[in-house]
């Protein structure tokens, strides 16, 4: 049933990527910047708080300059819901890229919380509701991008093409920039087997609630702005799944699928990770696999858990029409995540022995 169930995954995922074209700057290991997937995931771990890091360079070999991001998640369930089975969680996200000769930047924060209802007293199957709101600001120098749009690109079809919108069109002494504010909303709902170890995952999140515009504003020679036109950002769509299953004692295995969607652009990330214990009690764990990502990139995923840190490496190997000019590069990410446990000691209470015994 395990193996069946992995199958289905990841037909369904080579159809997902069949249907899609552009190339995202969402990161390939997603599930090390949770809150950007979605804010339903703020509490969603066994700890007491959780710290995920993601560095990403990208572009360096068809780029004046590489695209360069970093996220930071932090998150704890910090108290009981309205049944002792129920949780609040809350979650703090910050995003930070980039890009290009142009010297675009986007520095974004996001603070949301989620309800975590428990259909069962085991805890075994629970339904989370999530929401964020965030803000950010972003600079350009010169005129750069396609309506003026920090994100336009996502959607052109090749390495070179994105390289060519990096590059600065307009005087490299202009400046533009904005500002955006945004909610974003999503619902997850996680099952897990104690017996068998299977934990499934399945989530869709919201984002653009708000329809924040992302045109740039020049800057004037008197420092004011002036407005230059419009960029809704529109709806955006993230939805994963996850299953993890047990292979042997020491052994086990997690498919992964990552889907976002906003206007022109859209992406897809599908990926299998073996985990292996080197030893039955021991605490170190590696993680070894590959996935696809719309059939242009291929990704090489390699890691290590040692007790609560994780740390991951990410590779994308560039295999579409542009491999050419990109010698194959596509990109490069570091990841670290540590979940702390915070717990008190008991106190047990003092036994007096009889002296007759």
């Amino acid at each position: 049933m395990h193996f069946k169930n992995f199958i289905l995954v990841g037909l369904l995922s080579m159809a997902f990527s069949v249907s899609t074209f552009a190339q995202d700057f969402h990161y390939t290991q997603y599930f090390h910047s949770p809150l950007g997937v979605n804010p339903a995931l703020a509490g969603a771990f066994n700890g007491s708080y959780r710290i995920n890091g993601v560095y990403r360079s990208q572009y360096w070999s068809v780029a004046d300059k590489a695209f360069n991001g970093f996220s930071l998640n932090v998150d704890a369930p910090v108290i009981r819901g309205i049944r002792k089975q129920d949780w609040v969680g809350i979650g703090l996200r910050l995003e930070s890229a980039t890009a290009g000769s142009a010297g675009q930047k986007l520095n974004f924060y996001g603070l949301g919380a989620a309800y975590h209802l428990s259909l069962d007293k085991k805890q075994t199957q629970i339904l989370s509701i999530g929401a964020q709101y965030g803000t950010g600001g972003y600079t350009y120098k010169g005129n750069v991008l396609e309506d003026n749009a920090f994100g336009s690109f996502l959607a052109t079809k090749s390495l070179s093409d994105q390289a060519e919108a990096l590059k600065s069109t307009g005087n490299p002494d202009d400046q533009s920039g904005g500002s955006l504010s945004d909610l974003s909303v999503g619902v997850l709902y996680n099952t897990k087997n104690p017996k068998s170890g299977a934990d499934f995952k399945v989530g869709i999140g919201v984002e653009g609630l708000l329809n924040p515009n992302r045109a740039a504003n020049l800057m004037s020679a008197g420092g004011g702005n002036i407005p230059s036109g419009t960029d809704k950002k529109g709806i955006g769509i993230n939805a994963f799944s996850s299953y993890e299953f047990e292979i042997t004692k020491r052994a086990s295995l997690t498919s992964g699928l990552y889907y976002y969607t906003n206007k022109k652009a859209s992406a897809v990330n599908v990926n299998s990770i073996m985990n292996y214990k080197m030893k039955p009690e021991n605490a170190l764990t590696l993680h070894a696999g590959m996935g696809l990502r719309n059939v242009r990139a291929g990704l090489i995923f390699l890691g290590a858990t040692i007790k609560d840190i994780r740390v991951g490496l990410a590779y994308d190997i560039d295999i579409s029409s542009a491999s050419t000019g990109s010698s194959g590069q596509g990109g490069v990410e570091l990841a670290v995540s540590y979940i702390g446990k915070i717990y008190k000691k008991p106190k047990p209470k003092p036994i007096i022995y009889c002296p007759r015994l």
